[in-house]
C-alpha cells in the first residue's frame, strides 16, 4: 500500500485559522457553506504529516489528502480586500475600552471596540456564525485574515479563543481578542507562519448568526464533504499533538456520517464507507497516543468490519494488542497486515519487534514455570520430615507428662505415715 501523498494544508490553523493563501470561488450568498475565504497574506504550506515521530511514522499517513478548501466555509463580502490597518485600541469617542478577562486567569482577554445589537442577538452553541477576522502575532505578522468566514459555533472547528469569545459577542459587535498560546496554536504553533508558543491578537466582527444546516435536508455529498473536512481538521490537530482535539473532530465526523441518508446508489454507499474507515483509522491512531487501548481496539474493529483487509486498521490493531500485552494475537494480526502489503518496511520492522518481544515473554513464562515446579518439589521433600519432627516432639511431651504423674503417685504411695 502506497503511503498517501500529503498535500499542502489549506487551513490556516484552527480554523481560527483559515489559510493565508488568497482564494476565490463561485459563491452562493444564501448558503455560507459554499463560500470562499479572502486571506491577508501569502500562501501557507502545511506539509507536515498527521502522525508525529514514532515507530509507525512511516506507515501510510493519517492524512489521505488535505482539502482543497478550508475546513470552515466562508461567504464573500465582495471583492474588497481586508482592512490593512492594525486592530484599533480606542472606541469611537476616543475612550480606552475596558478589558474583559474571559476565563479569569488573564490568558484570554476581550474588549469591545464597537457595540452590537444587544445580548439577545448573541449566538448560541450549534448556530452558524459568520465573522470578519484579522490576527496579528507579536512581530506584526498577519494570520487568520478573512473578510467573511462561517462555521458552527462550539464544534471545535476554529481556535478555542474564537469559540469562547464569540458566545459573548453581540451581532454587529467589533472586539479585540488577546489570547495566550493555550487558546490559539499551543506549544507547537502552525508552520510556517505561527511559531511555537505564539500569542495572537485578533480583531473580530460578528457579521451574521443563523441556524446550522439541517442534516435531514443535506445530500449524501454534502454530508460527506462536511464530514471529510472535520476529518481533515482532526488531522491538523493530530499533527500539532492535540490528540484530544483530534479525537473530538474524528468522532464528530463519524457521528455526522451515521446520519447520511445513503440511497441504493452504490457510489454513495462506497463513498460513505470509505470515509468512515478513514475516520475510524485516524481515531484509533489518536486514541493510541493517549493510551486509550480499549477505545482504539474498538475503532480498529469498526474499520475492519467495513473493510476487513484494510492495512492501516490491521497495523494499528496489532499495536493496540501489543500495548495490552497480547503479543501472540498482535503478531498474528501484524502478519496479516504484512500479507496484504509485503513490501511495507514499517510493518516488517514492527513485526520483527513484536516477534522478539513475544519470544522474551515466552522465555520469561518458561522460567517462571520452572521456578514454580522447583518450589513445589522442595515443599514435597521437606514436608514429611517436618511432620515427623512434629509428632516426635508431641510424643516426648506426652511421655514426660506421664512420667511426672507416675512419679508423683509413687511418692505419695510410699510416704511414711505420721
Amino acid at each position: 500500500m502506497d503511503a498517501e501523498e500529503i498535500k499542502p494544508h489549506p487551513e490556516a490553523g484552527d480554523h481560527g485559522g483559515g489559510t493565508n493563501e488568497a482564494k476565490k470561488a463561485a459563491v452562493d450568498d444564501t448558503n455560507p457553506k459554499d463560500a470562499v475565504i479572502n486571506a491577508c497574506n501569502g500562501s501557507v504550506d502545511h506539509g507536515a504529516d498527521a502522525e508525529d515521530e514514532g515507530d509507525d511514522s512511516d506507515m501510510p499517513p493519517l492524512i489521505d489528502s488535505y482539502p482543497s478548501e478550508p475546513m470552515s466555509t466562508a461567504v464573500t463580502n465582495g471583492d474588497k480586500a481586508p482592512d490593512e490597518a492594525s486592530p484599533t485600541t480606542e472606541t469611537k469617542d476616543g475612550e480606552p475600552p475596558e478589558w474583559m478577562d474571559v476565563i479569569g486567569n488573564g490568558q484570554l482577554m476581550k474588549k469591545i471596540l464597537r457595540e452590537g445589537q444587544g445580548a439577545a442577538s448573541r449566538p448560541q452553541r450549534g448556530e452558524m456564525v459568520t465573522l470578519k477576522s484579522k490576527g496579528l502575532l507579536e512581530d506584526g505578522t498577519e494570520v487568520d485574515c478573512h473578510e467573511a468566514i462561517s462555521f458552527v459555533l462550539g464544534e471545535g472547528d476554529v481556535v478555542s479563543a474564537w469559540d469562547l469569545c464569540l458566545s459573548l459577542m453581540d451581532l454587529g459587535e467589533v472586539s479585540i481578542i488577546k489570547t495566550s498560546p493555550r487558546f490559539a496554536y499551543g506549544e507547537t504553533g502552525r508552520a510556517p507562519d505561527v511559531p511555537p508558543n505564539a500569542e495572537v491578537t485578533y480583531e473580530l466582527e460578528l457579521l451574521n448568526v443563523q441556524p446550522a444546516p439541517d442534516l435531514e435536508e443535506m445530500t449524501v455529498e454534502e454530508v460527506c464533504s462536511t464530514g471529510d473536512k472535520k476529518r481533515e481538521r482532526g488531522n491538523e490537530l493530530f499533527s500539532r499533538k492535540d490528540y484530544s482535539g483530534a479525537i473530538n473532530s474524528y468522532s464528530k465526523a463519524l457521528k455526522l456520517l451515521e446520519k447520511a441518508k445513503v440511497s441504493d446508489d452504490n457510489g454513495s454507499k462506497q463513498a460513505v464507507m470509505e470515509l468512515r474507515v478513514k475516520c475510524y483509522n485516524n481515531l484509533a491512531a489518536a486514541q493510541l497516543k493517549i493510551d486509550a487501548y480499549e477505545a482504539a481496539l474498538k475503532s480498529c474493529n469498526n474499520a475492519l468490519e467495513a473493510e476487513p483487509e484494510n492495512v492501516k486498521a490491521l497495523f494499528r490493531k496489532g499495536k493496540v494488542l501489543a500495548s495490552q500485552g497480547d503479543y501472540e494475537q498482535a503478531v498474528k494480526t501484524m502478519k496479516e497486515a504484512l500479507s496484504r502489503e509485503p513490501s511495507n518496511k514499517v510493518i516488517h520492522h514492527e513485526l520483527s519487534r513484536l516477534t522478539n518481544r513475544e519470544t522474551k515473554e515466552r522465555h520469561s513464562e518458561k522460567q517462571l514455570y520452572q521456578r514454580m515446579v522447583s518450589d513445589m518439589a522442595s515443599v514435597t521433600k521437606i514436608t514429611p520430615r517436618r511432620r515427623m519432627n512434629k509428632w516426635l516432639f508431641l510424643g516426648l511431651t506426652i511421655g514426660v507428662v506421664i512420667l511426672a504423674v507416675l512419679a508423683a503417685l509413687a511418692t505419695q504411695q510410699f510416704q511414711p505415715e505420721s
